[in-house]
């Protein structure tokens, strides 16, 4: 006997619902052991015993400094930031009803990124203040995100898609236009820390650094995850969501304001860090579904697994150099990003 629609669609919500527990219980199970067996990797590697005495204060004290206090806040910060890079990523595509949508698509990661240059090169000498390139980062952040929205935004027919990607690449071209700008006019010194941070790396990162990302981090995914139920409302549309009681603008500023906070601190701490807000939140919502109420935790626990795990191969593939790991997430997601471009031509040419 055939399957009333409802009777599939509850069967198809169970199954969702499986997939859900099992990839949390995974990608839980998969972050806490990669953590260990990230940090064994590097210029010089550990074996396995010698981290985890180091990891529990049985170790002589060189390994215990390359341990504690090199290696593992640098995975810290890396799986910090993939989480919530993931999450601002899975935000943009909600509120744009685009999965083609992300911080580096979108041209946000550019904007913030001519913010910290700006504050790099003459900030300090207005504001001296430890998170000084992140609020220049998150006021560009902002400002970029609502030129784009604006721009792509058509009344009737709310964020067109063709419109949102090229207002993306339009703006991203601008900003960076401004960095260079800046670059040129700057000294060597000051080039030299400018292009350090378009690159993207870890190299450096502290707990003192983990734990000033933690808490503005904290911050934009809450005001993502308590909003979790309007984005699956608003994924149908603007006007669907307003009838069924949301507050669209109210939930708009704050997913807006909960990613650039997230985007602006990831940047201004680690650099450009492009397409692992794409990436992460386009496969888990195909295996599981589109409840943001689900995606919010397996994108925070996917993403920090995912940048945990290219920023050990951006280490240890090529001893003793290390590879910006900005660099190689945009060699994976390029292509990925073209890929998801010819799988949607003709809704994109439709829109």
């Amino acid at each position: 006997m055939d399957e009333s629609p409802r009777e599939r669609a509850i069967r198809l919500d169970r199954t969702r619902r499986r997939r859900s527990v099992v990839a949390v219980l995974a990608l839980a199970v998969s972050l806490a052991l990669g953590y260990v067996l990230c940090i064994t990797i590097g210029s010089v590697r550990m074996p396995l015993e010698d981290v985890w005495a180091a990891l529990t204060g049985n170790a002589n004290w060189a390994d215990e400094m390359i341990v504690c206090d090199i290696r593992a806040p640098r995975v810290a910060c890396a799986a910090l930031v993939g989480a919530a890079l993931s999450i601002s990523g899975l935000a943009m595509q909600a509120l744009f009803r685009n999965p083609m949508a992300s911080p580096s698509v979108l041209g946000i990661s550019s904007g913030a990124s001519f913010g910290a240059a700006f504050y790099i090169a003459y900030g300090s000498a207005i504001l001296m203040s430890s998170y000084g390139t992140m609020l220049c980062a998150f006021g560009m952040a902002m400002a970029t995100m609502l030129l784009v929205y604006g721009l792509a935004y058509k009344r009737a027919g709310g964020v067109q898609t063709t419109m949102l990607l090229l207002a993306g690449m339009a703006v991203s071209a601008l900003f960076s236009g401004f960095t260079s700008m800046v670059e040129f006019f700057s000294d060597a010194d000051t080039v030299t820390s400018i292009v350090f941070w378009m690159l993207g790396s870890f190299d450096g990162r502290s707990w003192s650094d983990f734990f000033m990302m933690a808490a503005p981090i904290a911050l934009g995914a809450a005001l993502v995850a308590v909003n979790a139920r309007a984005l699956n409302l608003m994924t149908a549309g603007e006007s669907k969501a307003k009838a069924l009681g949301v507050n669209v603008r109210r939930v708009r500023l704050m997913v807006l304001i909960g990613s650039s906070v997230m985007v602006a601190t990831c940047v201004s701490f680690c650099g450009v860090i492009g397409f692992v807000g794409l990436i992460v939140p386009h496969i888990f919502r195909t295996l599981v579904g589109p409840d943001h109420k689900r995606l919010v935790p397996i994108c925070a626990l996917g993403g920090a697994v995912f940048l945990m795990l290219v920023d050990t191969f951006a280490r240890g593939a090529l001893p003793p150099y290390e590879l910006p790991v900005g660099t190689v997430t945009s060699v994976i997601g390029a292509p990925f990003f073209l890929w998801i471009l010819r799988s949607r031509k003709n809704e994109v040419w439709r829109s």
